[in-house]
C-alpha cells in the first residue's frame, strides 16, 4: 500500500488500529495557524469510527487557541479517492472540507467550517528507514510526511468570523498503527532559505520494548535550496524539553547536523488527549505559532536560520 492509503477502512474487525491524515497551515506573516486531524480510532471487535480535530491558533488573541474535536456518528467507511471522509468533512491529496457543531455543553467554538485547496511542492518523506518496515507487527507506530511543503488557500470560519487563508505554508502527514510511540516530538517549519522554498520536518520517537525504553530516534528531512538533508540511521539524538523551550540536536548522513532550538508559548500551546486502540493512550502538546531558531552545520558552513510565529512543534507522551 501506499503511504497515503488509509489502513482503518479494510481493517480486521479484531484489529486493533489508530490512524490520523493531518493538516498544519501557517500565516507566513506569523502568529496564525490552523491545526486540522482526520483521525479513526479502532477497537478489537469495534468498527472504526473518525473523529475530527480542528484547532486555531492566534496569537494576537486572548484566549489562548481556539478548538474544537467531534466524532462521526456512522462508523468509518472507505474514502474513495481520498484518504478520510466522514458526515464531518473529508481530506484528500488535493485539500479539505468539512464541518463541525459542538455538542450541547460544550464550550469554545460552536461551529466551524472550512474549505481548502492544496498546491504541494515538495515530495512525500518516509519516517521508517524502509519501505518494508511498513503495517508490520514491528514497529507498532508507522508514518510519513506525506506532502511536507504546499500552499493552502481557501476558507475558514469560526463560529461568525471568516479567515481568508491565501497561500499559507502548509504540511499534509499520515500517522498509523497498533499502538502509539511511547514518546515523540515533531517540529516542522516552512519557508526557509532565500527563495522561501525550504523546510524541515522531523519527526523524533522513543519506542517501549516491554520494560524498556529506547533512546531518541530521529527520521523526516531537511530541505534547503534545492538540497534535501536525511537524519542519519544509529547516531545520537538529542532531545530536551524545558518548560516552553525545546532544543533537538540531529546528526545528518553526509555528514553535519541540524540543531533546531524552539519556544512554544503556555498560552499558545493546546493539549489533547489521544486514545490507544488498546492500553493507554497519550497526553499531546502542539503549539503550530511557536518561534524558532535553526542552524545547519554542513561541509559548506553553517546556515542560521530564523523562524517567526509559523514553526510547529508537538510533545507526546504516555499517559498517566
Amino acid at each position: 500500500m501506499s503511504l497515503s492509503s488509509p489502513r482503518a477502512p479494510a481493517a480486521p474487525l479484531g484489529a486493533a488500529l489508530y490512524e490520523s491524515h493531518y493538516l498544519t497551515a501557517a500565516d507566513p506573516a506569523g502568529g496564525r495557524a490552523l491545526w486540522l486531524r482526520f483521525t479513526a480510532l479502532k477497537r478489537p471487535g469495534e468498527p472504526a469510527r473518525l473523529t475530527t480535530w480542528l484547532t486555531f491558533f492566534d496569537r494576537s488573541a486572548a484566549g489562548g487557541p481556539r478548538a474544537l474535536r467531534v466524532t462521526a456518528d456512522e462508523p468509518l467507511t472507505d474514502p474513495g479517492a481520498g484518504w478520510a471522509r466522514s458526515s464531518l468533512g473529508e481530506m484528500g491529496p488535493s485539500g479539505t472540507s468539512g464541518e463541525l457543531e459542538a455538542s450541547a455543553g460544550d464550550s469554545g467554538l460552536g461551529r466551524v467550517s472550512w474549505d481548502l485547496r492544496l498546491k504541494a511542492y515538495a515530495g512525500e518523506v518516509a519516517y521508517l528507514p524502509a519501505r518494508w518496515l511498513y503495517d508490520r507487527s514491528v514497529p507498532r507506530s508507522n508514518g510519513a510526511a506525506l506532502v511536507p511543503a504546499a500552499y493552502a488557500s481557501g476558507v475558514l470560519i469560526l463560529d461568525t468570523h471568516e479567515v481568508a487563508i491565501d497561500g499559507w505554508e502548509a504540511m499534509l502527514g499520515h500517522n498509523w498503527g497498533s499502538e502509539h510511540a511511547h514518546q515523540w516530538c515533531w517540529l516542522h517549519a516552512g519557508r526557509l532559505g532565500e527563495d522561501g522554498r525550504g523546510w524541515l520536518d522531523l519527526a523524533l520517537v522513543r519506542i517501549g520494548i516491554g520494560p524498556v525504553v529506547t533512546p531518541w530516534i530521529a527520521s523526516g528531512a531537511i530541505e534547503l535550496e534545492g538540497r534535501r538533508y536525511a537524519p542519519a540511521p544509529l547516531r545520537r539524538v538529542t532531545c530536551e524539553r524545558a518548560g516552553e523551550r525545546t532544543n533537538v540536536g540531529v546528526a545528518l548522513s553526509g555528514g553535519g547536523t541540524v540543531t533546531v532550538d524552539v519556544t512554544a508559548p503556555a498560552a499558545d500551546t493546546v493539549t489533547w488527549d489521544y486514545a490507544g486502540p488498546r492500553g493507554p493512550g497519550r497526553i499531546v502538546d502542539n503549539c503550530s505559532v511557536a518561534d524558532a531558531r535553526i542552524a545547519l552545520k554542513t561541509t559548506g558552513g553553517t546556515r542560521s536560520l530564523m523562524v517567526n510565529g509559523c514553526a510547529a512543534v508537538e510533545h507526546g507522551t504516555i499517559s498517566p
